[in-house]
């Protein structure tokens, strides 16, 4: 009898461990989230204090959320907001788009002279670029357009940067999808412009929604080509949270409701479409 508790005991500490590591994993990962939250409904004075509970440790305040929605900060709020939705939106359709078709390409098609293999090794290549590299020269070739302070040039960098991921994940998918069915519909009377359109794309759905979610997380989330080519009209906001300070010091307050303005949009799009995106992750993940 002793050795058969003792089993259980065991037994139940191992199955409790897995659940154990989890919860700490989740605390470490939405913790920040939480400060962040909290933070921007403190007073300032509150910022600086290790306060963790609302109405416990502090007073709650909507003082912040106020002067960002409806006070002196409104414009740029409103504007930052919506330069985000636009760019990264209309980045991501562009990878998307220009992604797809390179990426049906690399499957169906063999080149002789540079290989396919080459060819999208290549194209992976660009997306390992620091895009610091790249900063100066993008930045007098707008200049030289004048094109700086515009959308236009996020967008057309955005979707420069991104677009090897888009082509290179895009090619796995259409990989993914037998030829045969393709070869059924032409013998039926389909170009080959109808097959793709009509029968590769639809299948491939989960993976151009998974790959317009990563390109658009990534264009959402970028700061750098925003800083270094926006300084008013086509300001984001990343450089809202990333400029959230004063003559005096940070505003922790200011820049906590940026960010939880920020993760926001993102959360509730994952909501909508969270079952394409488990799909097309899991898009090829079993063969027999």
């Amino acid at each position: 009898m002793g050795s058969r508790r003792n089993l259980s005991k065991k037994s139940a500490i191992l199955d409790f461990i897995p659940y154990l590591v989890l919860t700490i994993v989740v605390v470490f990962l939405l913790f920040p989230v939480y400060w962040m939250v909290i933070t921007s409904f403190k007073r300032p004075i509150d910022t600086t204090t290790p306060t963790l509970i609302p109405f416990v440790d502090f007073q709650p305040t909507l003082r912040t959320w106020t002067d960002i929605v409806f006070g002196f900060n409104f414009y740029q709020s409103v504007r930052a907001l919506l330069n985000s939705v636009i760019t990264a939106t209309v980045s991501a359709t562009l990878c998307v788009l220009i992604g797809g078709a390179a990426g049906y390409g690399l499957s169906r098609f063999r080149f002789e002279k540079w290989k396919n293999r080459d060819i999208a090794s290549f194209v992976l290549a660009q997306r390992m670029m620091p895009p610091a590299v790249a900063l100066v020269p993008l930045f007098i070739m707008m200049n030289y357009l004048r094109l700086i302070d515009t959308l236009i040039a996020i967008i057309l960098i955005h979707t420069a940067f991104n677009l090897p991921f888009a082509v290179w994940i895009l090619k796995d998918f259409f990989d993914e999808i037998p030829v045969e069915i393709e070869e059924a519909a032409m013998v039926d009377g389909c170009t080959r412009t109808d097959a793709f359109l009509k029968i590769a794309l639809p299948l491939a759905a989960p993976g151009l929604v998974v790959s317009w979610i990563f390109c658009l997380a990534f264009s959402w989330n970028d700061l750098m080509v925003v800083l270094a080519m926006a300084y008013n009209k086509a300001v984001t906001l990343p450089w809202m949270i990333a400029t959230g300070h004063s003559m005096r010091a940070l505003e922790w307050w200011t820049i906590s409701a940026y960010g939880t303005l920020a993760i926001v949009p993102p959360m509730i799009l994952a909501a909508l479409i969270q079952k394409y995106i488990v799909r097309g992750l899991t898009f090829g993940a079993v063969k027999g």
